[in-house]
């Protein structure tokens, strides 16, 4: 009778190879010169070891930024704004590194059309990052910050701080992404948060 043999475990030094060979492509060049061909080529190894690693190219870049950037520090500064800010800063960092900015138009088109990229991006990168201005709400409204009998929203929110900095990073309009954008975005989170017209 046959036994079932295991493959072999992935090698860490691939996975981490293949990682930075990524890296290195998408900072200088671009998303759409990243390619498996291209990357099994300049680490020396196969379509099939990338393959047992990763299901797309796609799931290999959004590996590549969350190993750079994260889904955001914890914070605590003591102030709401403080907070705010600081989850801001960091984001505006992100967005005008220049691993984002060559990459995100193609990205973005593959979250667009791949449903599994999609739940990747959402699940492991967008809903981390909007779970820690939830918390920052939360910690704030504990503290007196805010009214805690009024309910906010922080849904919008998070749109309130991220709209303006992907379309800078996204649209060709000549805007810097600087702390002045950071420092205003936030302000206008907080006039939303402190409203009184409830």
């Amino acid at each position: 009778m046959a036994t079932k043999t295991v493959g072999r475990p992935p090698l860490p030094e691939i996975t981490d190879a293949l990682l930075r060979a990524a890296e290195r492509i998408m900072e200088s060049e671009g998303f759409s010169k990243l390619t498996v061909d291209r990357l099994v080529t300049e680490v020396r190894t196969t379509r099939p070891t990338f393959y047992r690693r990763y299901p797309s190219i796609a799931h290999v870049a959004f590996d590549v930024i969350k190993m750079r950037f994260g889904t955001g520090t914890p914070v605590g500064t003591g102030t709401l704004r403080g907070d705010l800010l600081k989850l801001q800063r960091e984001d505006v960092a992100m967005f005008s590194s220049p691993l984002l900015r060559n990459n995100l138009p193609g990205l973005l088109e593959s979250v667009r059309t791949d449903p599994d990229v999609r739940d990747l991006y959402r699940d492991s990168f967008i809903m981390p990052r909007r779970a820690n201005v939830g918390d920052v709400i939360a910690e704030a409204a504990q503290r007196g910050e805010l009214d805690a009998s009024v309910s906010h929203d922080v849904e919008l929110v998070c749109d309130t701080l991220l709209g303006p900095v992907l379309a800078r990073a996204v649209l060709p309009i000549g805007q810097p992404l600087d702390d002045y954008l950071a420092r205003e975005t936030v302000d206008q989170a907080l006039r939303y948060l402190n409203r009184t017209d409830v």
